[in-house]
């Protein structure tokens, strides 16, 4: 009976000492944090990352692969333009002609 009485508070101890060393080792136990390309940011319309991604090199004309559910339900490739277009931000589209993306407006698929 005593055994059946310590297995909760063993757990919790052990689900611990599991978080401990995940935590130290930079991994969220509930969730991975992948970063994002160009494409993916610009179609989700963060103005920052964008601008952090171009700042860093990236090239605004090169074409990107998309997660499933970022642009779409699935996963895709696409050009940052593309990606600005499809979210409708025209900021993000000026940003990119401003770094040297290609004026031309492909269509919502990613493809010229």
């Amino acid at each position: 009976m005593l055994l059946v009485a310590m297995a909760p508070p063993a757990l919790l101890a052990l689900a611990r000492v599991v978080f401990l060393v995940l935590a130290i080792w930079d991994v969220h136990p509930f969730w991975l944090w992948e970063p994002l390309n160009l494409a993916e940011a610009a179609a989700l319309r963060d103005r920052g990352e964008v601008a952090r991604l171009l700042a860093a090199g990236e090239d605004p004309n090169a074409t990107y692969r998309v997660r499933r559910g970022i642009a779409r339900n699935y996963p895709m490739q696409m050009t940052p333009m593309a990606a600005a277009l499809s979210a409708r931000r025209d900021e993000i589209v000026q940003l990119l002609l401003d770094s040297g993306a290609k004026p031309y407006a492909p269509d919502a698929e990613g493809t010229p």
